[in-house]
């Protein structure tokens, strides 16, 4: 019996997963705030920009005009750092190009490369990210890429790649530029990245570095342009971060920190000055770390990691006499400090999938929310006895109404193309979610119907057999 309801179980997730070609919404609704879900209040800033995010989930704590382009200055050189880091050996050697030294004004930071002289790469990442020196990264920029303009493209693909939303590089150091911009969760996910690399913290933490006589220089010794590193401030559990400040960008401040399992990123952007920047930073700090507490999924439901029954409630009856073949990875969630798990709203989103192989198989997502902000996910694990391979059913061909030909008037121009076009877009979605309805209504009945057939009419024989037996004897 348990493996009869095991298999119905496995035919009611397959169809919905095979409903369409696309992750779908299932099972949940959209996050609506519940009336306790409060967001802790946060400080007012006179920066232009700024955003806390949680490192492990990725959360938004505290947004000020986060997606909102600015000028970057050298908070650039995060992903020249991170480009470099990725693709480049520490031991490879930078020879500085003419064009590296000539293309930067002496007035701007740098740590004097000249002409043919040569750095590994290791050394050129200490002069990028302590001492920001813009020669450094033009140099970098061309031995990665061939070119600077090459380089470039590899930057934007990066951006891109990391879910960027509104960042376009035109340079490797961050000299003003109109069309060279970022926002401060851009930022903040390029350090996230970043971060992961242990010779990002190594470097970006350093207080201050000696870099070994080069074929054209004596040794020279760099120090830390961000205040929190070189302890201007002092705040515990600053590990990283990158400073940048240009006439147009304003003061801008990226800083990593850690305190009690949590990491955070705080990015500001376009600063009135130093002192504001650094004053903020700590606030915003204080802030998340004072209102924030990164809790265990399966802590936070009070429940174990089986979450079957918690993620889709209105199918505990059916599953209530066997264990649930559904978890929940495991996974934290940032919230609020107090906060209760039944404050939570969350959005299920299943994937298609053509073969469960045996063991685990991820099914989809489950993503929580905060008062309508995102406080981490996790991911909708099938646990399979065996391998199943599944058919799904074909798509059915859409119906397309007939387009009139073109008449003399269109004479050929595409006029009849567009009127085709408008045709079939009256209704965007198509005529399929009645469909979609349909066939989840019909394995929703086929699953009540197997559950009554295969347990609760058996049980029910069994009941009137037993009463019949035993009440005739006590007559």
């Amino acid at each position: 019996m348990k493996q009869k309801l095991k298999l119905l179980l496995l035919g009611v997730i397959t169809a919905a997963l095979f409903i369409t070609s696309a992750p779908v919404p299932a099972l949940a609704d959209d996050p609506v705030t519940t009336p306790s879900a409060q967001w802790p209040e946060a400080p007012e800033l006179k920066s232009a920009a700024a955003v806390v995010i949680e490192a492990s989930t990725g959360s938004v704590l505290y947004n000020k005009n986060a997606y909102e382009a600015f000028y970057p200055a050298s908070t650039t050189k995060l992903m020249t750092s991170l480009l470099a880091i990725e693709q480049c050996p520490l031991s490879d050697v930078v020879t500085c190009s003419k064009a590296s030294v000539e293309s930067i004004g002496w007035d701007s930071s740098r740590i004097g490369l000249i002409a043919g002289e040569s750095i590994d790469m290791e050394n050129a990442l200490f002069a990028i990210l302590l001492a920001s020196a813009n020669e450094v990264s033009y140099a970098v920029a061309e031995h990665i890429g061939g070119t600077v303009d090459y380089f470039v493209s590899l930057m934007n693909e990066r951006a891109n790649d990391l879910g960027c939303v509104n960042t376009h590089f035109v340079n490797p150091h961050g000299l003003d530029h109109e069309e060279h911009y970022s926002c401060p969760y851009d930022l903040a996910l390029i350090a996230r990245k970043a971060m992961e690399y242990t010779t990002f913290r190594r470097v970006s933490g350093s207080y201050n570095h000696k870099i070994p006589a080069t074929n054209k220089n004596e040794e020279r010794w760099i120090s830390n342009t961000h205040p929190f590193i070189k302890k201007n401030v002092v705040y515990e559990g600053v590990f990283a971060g990158k400073t940048g400040s240009t006439s147009k960008a304003g003061n801008c401040l990226v800083t990593c920190a850690e305190r009690n399992g949590m990491t955070l990123i705080c990015a500001i952007m376009k600063a009135p000055d130093s002192a504001t920047v650094q004053a903020e930073t700590k606030a915003l700090l204080d802030y998340a770390f004072n209102n924030f507490t990164l809790t265990p999924l399966a802590a936070s439901q009070g429940s174990t990691k089986n979450a079957f029954p918690v993620l889709f409630e209105d199918e505990e009856a059916l599953i209530s006499e066997v264990a649930s073949p559904l978890s929940v990875s495991d996974t934290s969630l940032v919230l609020p400090t107090g906060a209760s798990y039944q404050d939570l709203t969350k959005k299920i989103t299943l994937s298609p999938i053509v073969a469960f192989a045996s063991g685990e198989n991820v099914i989809g997502e489950v993503n929580f929310y905060y008062a309508d902000n995102y406080v981490g996910s996790a991911d909708i694990i099938f646990h399979s006895a065996e391998d199943i391979i599944v058919i799904p059913s074909p798509t059915p061909t859409p119906t397309l109404t007939p387009v009139p030909a073109a008449s003399a008037e269109n004479n050929g121009t595409g006029d009849s193309a567009e009127t085709s076009t408008n045709l079939n877009s009256d209704n965007p979605e198509g005529d399929n979610r009645p469909l979609i309805i349909g066939v989840i209504v019909f394995f929703l009945v086929l699953a009540i119907g197997f559950y009554i057939v295969l347990v609760e009419l058996p049980f029910r024989r069994k009941k009137k057999a037993y009463q019949e037996k035993y009440g005739r004897r006590k007559s």
